[in-house]
């Protein structure tokens, strides 16, 4: 926290043009001013009202036949993250390398992703929500605003010490994947062998005992199976209807339960220890 506090009043004391400076610690320290206060705050609540209306906007009996009140919610939203993001990129354009370094921040590039479908939108007079899903990405604008508040210590400890966690489970992390893509492959091949019924020449396929298409055709196909199973998640599009399938099916579940937990325990051991 104190870092990027330091980091923060460092990089205003550097800008030379007072206005830009003033600009910079508005957006930017909300403990500045009254008014920097005042108008992170109000971002923040715009973020969230954003995200709020994106989601409620996607339920089809609030859709229908309210396009114009949509739209409107939406140009004004977007309207004001455009002066945002206009007004806080001159705050750092002191230097070319800080426009730079800038620009090319993730933060920055989700600020643009998250206004840009709407303008293209307008140009090509055309619903682009198919094609730029990221609208949604406003809600992750909440880290820029995370970060200015005094809040943001506890936030940006835990993910240092996840990173650093991590870093440490890598060896073990990589064993695991190695015993899982072994696992699934096993298991792949003999649910391969126990479901895929048998080939008729005339059809070229393989079919189960009630003539339909096997879906264990292959062990990339058997290897869905596997690896839904294994991951407990089960969708049901796919399920055993042998005996020996069953029986094949059983130690998998177990085992899914069993390595579900291993990566767990290990992060979860290293997190600690960072930690603590």
């Amino acid at each position: 926290m104190e870092n990027v506090e330091v980091q923060r009043d460092q990089e205003a004391k550097n800008i030379r043009s007072k206005w830009k400076r003033e600009l910079f610690l508005l957006f930017e320290d909300p403990s500045s001013s009254p008014s920097a206060f005042v108008i992170n705050v109000f971002v923040t609540f715009m973020i969230i009202l954003s995200a709020v209306l994106t989601t409620i906007e996607t339920i089809p009996a609030l859709r229908k036949g309210n396009s114009q009140m949509w739209f409107a919610f939406e140009t004004g939203i977007v309207a004001v993250f455009t002066l945002e993001f206009v007004l806080r990129f001159l705050g750092h354009t002191d230097t070319w390398r800080q426009t730079w370094n800038y620009a090319k921040s993730i933060i920055t590039i989700i600020d643009a992703l998250a206004i840009f479908p709407y303008y293209i939108e307008l140009i090509f007079h055309r619903d682009t929500s198919y094609e730029f899903r990221f609208t949604i990405l406003r809600i992750f604008r909440l880290l820029r605003v995370f970060s200015a508040f005094k809040y943001s210590s506890l936030l940006q400890l835990s993910i240092e010490v996840m990173i650093v966690a991590i870093k440490r489970s890598s060896d073990a992390l990589l064993a695991f994947l190695l015993f899982v893509t072994l696992t699934v492959l096993l298991f792949s091949t003999l649910m391969y062998f126990a479901e895929r019924g048998t080939w008729d020449d005339e059809r070229q396929a393989f079919l189960t005992s009630d003539g339909e298409y096997s879906k264990f055709s292959s062990i990339p196909a058997a290897a869905y199976y596997s690896i839904v199973t294994l991951t407990t998640t089960g969708f049901g599009d796919m399920v055993p209807t042998t005996f020996i399938g069953k029986l094949v099916s059983f130690p998998m579940m177990i085992a899914g339960i069993l390595l579900i937990a291993l990566p767990s325990i290990i992060v979860g051991r290293n997190f600690t220890q960072v930690w603590e």
